[in-house]
């Protein structure tokens, strides 16, 4: 889309009148500035490295650090506050999280 002229064009397309292309969404991760930075990812890996297996199904595959107390709501990214999960738990996670579920 155009922001200029409120256009949409296929992805990839520039605008006829004035050039521009589309953007790109933006990464979700942008909303919190600063959230997962080198802290993070070493907090995350001695995390990992210390119980390198999902907490909740057990898989020691595609493992990722979880938040415990979210960010959004003043969690920090100190190794109290971070939990190992597979990914496909950590996604299940988040939307029940958005759907008001919280353990």
């Amino acid at each position: 889309m155009c922001t200029r002229h409120k256009k949409l064009y296929s992805l990839g397309t520039q605008c006829p009148q004035c050039g521009s292309r589309p953007r790109k969404h933006k990464s979700k991760n942008t909303r919190t500035p600063g959230a997962y930075d080198y802290q993070w990812q070493k907090v995350r890996a001695e995390a990992i490295a210390a119980n390198p297996q999902c907490l909740f199904c057990g898989s020691d595959r595609d493992l990722t650090g979880d938040h415990i107390v979210p960010l959004k709501e003043g969690g920090t990214s100190t190794r109290d506050n971070v939990r190992v999960l597979c990914r496909s738990c950590n996604t299940r996670r988040e939307n029940d999280y958005r759907k008001g579920i919280r353990y």
